[in-house]
């Protein structure tokens, strides 16, 4: 996750160094990508829950057979990206209705588009990663990102500013770059993670019903993950019409804020995973422990990433701008007050993660979408409108109007988790007789990697 981060907040970086206009307009931009691909990575992040518990259960077959299909649905969404693309692109800039000059329009949808056009290898990429980590393999996909980020950081440097005889893409040439290490760390992860020998019929063979069972539990964090992305791209666009400076350093204030929500997401991961492990094995007890243990990580980390940002706030995102622009001081005073804004509510925001994550992994994946949708159309849409319509308020109103969503959020997923219904989701169900257990190799672990073993005893696992 950390690698993750690093991967935007350098593209963000180059591109600062275009002028506020560019930064503008890949911030917007990178929001309607986030946006329209928030419904397959939700369907494919579904897959989490359905895998682990069956791991759980000691049924690795079926486990493997449920990330084989839901590779098959990343593969059939990233050529319909491809395919549309070009229209897509130009019509998403559009209806934002930003206030964007036609340069930064052109640098919108350049980006945009080229997005996009691999978004399918980014998809695929993550039903693999999150397979194998669900499967207690978390390993493949961080050598994966390790070797796939410098290449990103170099092709993005080269591609953007020209060098080495190359043409100077600029905004174009950070998504492309971005593309291209996608592509490397799907070929290298699903290279590490390939079974030592070819298997026959199942577990690789289509079946209707197993796709069925992906689409049924991942469609909920489809359909969550879309309208959450579009309340936000809804409010992004609304911050478009404050301007291109209040975008530019919306998006540098995202970069930074991304420093503390995604290494708390992969401990609530990491309790995740455990939790439909255990929930799999039928111990619920245990999964509780596991959240509790992953909130007491995330609270206290962001917590202190909180304080960072209170302090500096305004050193931090000066680094994304140029200092020779005309709106340089008017941007970094607003960066300083945005950061203000997300240091008080980090602790909150360690309660919605890790709740939200629990839950979900147990099984409770539609009470989680439809909080989640609540919570973000009842809440922050209408708080953000109010702001820029009524109040006539700036960037920095708008993010101190999340506190209440946020910690509200927070509190009723941790509600949710106290009732104990999650304790009656689990997923696992007898299936018919598979191929013998023997046909689905250990992977081979190369770069002198652990080698992945069976269940450990139950004194091991202990949370």
């Amino acid at each position: 996750m950390i690698s993750f981060t690093l991967k935007g907040f350098i593209d963000m970086l180059l591109v600062g160094r275009l002028g506020i206009e560019a930064l503008g307009a890949v911030g917007l931009a990178s929001v309607m990508a986030w946006t329209l691909m928030s419904f397959p990575l939700g369907m494919l992040r579904g897959q989490r829950p359905l895998v682990s518990q069956y791991f759980g259960a000691g049924d690795r077959i079926a486990a493997y057979s449920y990330g084989i299909h839901a590779f098959y649905l990343a593969v059939a969404w990233g050529l319909l990206s491809l395919l549309l693309a070009g229209p897509v692109a130009v019509l998403v800039i559009d209806l934002t209705g930003s206030k964007l000059t036609a340069d930064a329009r052109g640098f919108a949808v350049a980006y945009l588009e080229t997005r996009l056009v691999w978004a399918g290898a980014w998809l695929m990429n993550v039903s693999v990663a999150e397979y194998l980590r669900a499967t207690s393999r978390p390993r493949y996909g961080m050598a994966a990102d390790l070797l796939a980020h410098p290449t990103n950081v170099a092709l993005s440097w080269i591609l953007i500013f020209g060098l080495f005889g190359m043409p100077a893409l600029g905004v174009q040439g950070a998504a492309l770059g971005t593309g291209l290490a996608d592509l490397l760390a799907l070929c290298l992860m699903i290279w590490l993670a390939r079974p030592r020998k070819a298997t026959e019929g199942e577990p690789w063979a289509y079946r209707w019903r197993r796709m069925k069972k992906v689409l049924a539990t991942g469609i909920t964090g489809g359909v969550q993950f879309v309208l959450e992305s579009g309340a936000f791209a809804l409010i992004t666009a609304m911050i478009g019409l404050l301007g291109t400076t209040a975008l530019a350093v919306h998006q540098a204030a995202i970069q930074l804020v991304h420093l503390s929500i995604m290494p708390a997401i992969a401990i609530a991961d990491g309790g995740a995973t455990l939790i439909g492990q255990y929930i799999g094995e039928k111990k619920p007890d245990y999964a509780e422990r596991s959240l509790h243990s992953a909130l007491r990580i995330c609270a206290i980390f962001m917590a202190c990433m909180g304080v960072v940002y209170f302090f500096f706030g305004e050193e931090l995102v000066s680094v994304f701008l140029k200092k020779d622009e005309v709106d340089y001081e008017a941007a970094l005073a607003l960066g300083g007050k945005v950061m203000l804004a997300a240091a008080l509510w980090q602790l909150g925001d360690s309660y919605q993660v890790a709740f939200r994550f629990g839950l979900r992994a147990a099984g409770d994946h539609h009470w989680v979408m439809y909080t989640g949708i609540l919570c973000s159309w009842v809440l922050s849409v209408p708080l953000a409108w109010a702001v820029v319509h009524i109040f006539d308020g700036n960037l920095a109103h708008v993010w101190f109007s999340w506190t209440a969503e946020i910690f509200l959020g927070g509190a009723i997923f941790w509600w949710r988790w106290k009732s104990g219904a999650w304790r009656n989701k689990r997923l696992v169900e007898d299936e018919p007789a598979e191929a013998p257990a023997e046909v689905l190799a250990e992977p081979i672990a190369p770069l002198a990697m652990v080698e992945p073993r069976p269940l450990a005893n139950e004194e091991e696992r202990q949370p």
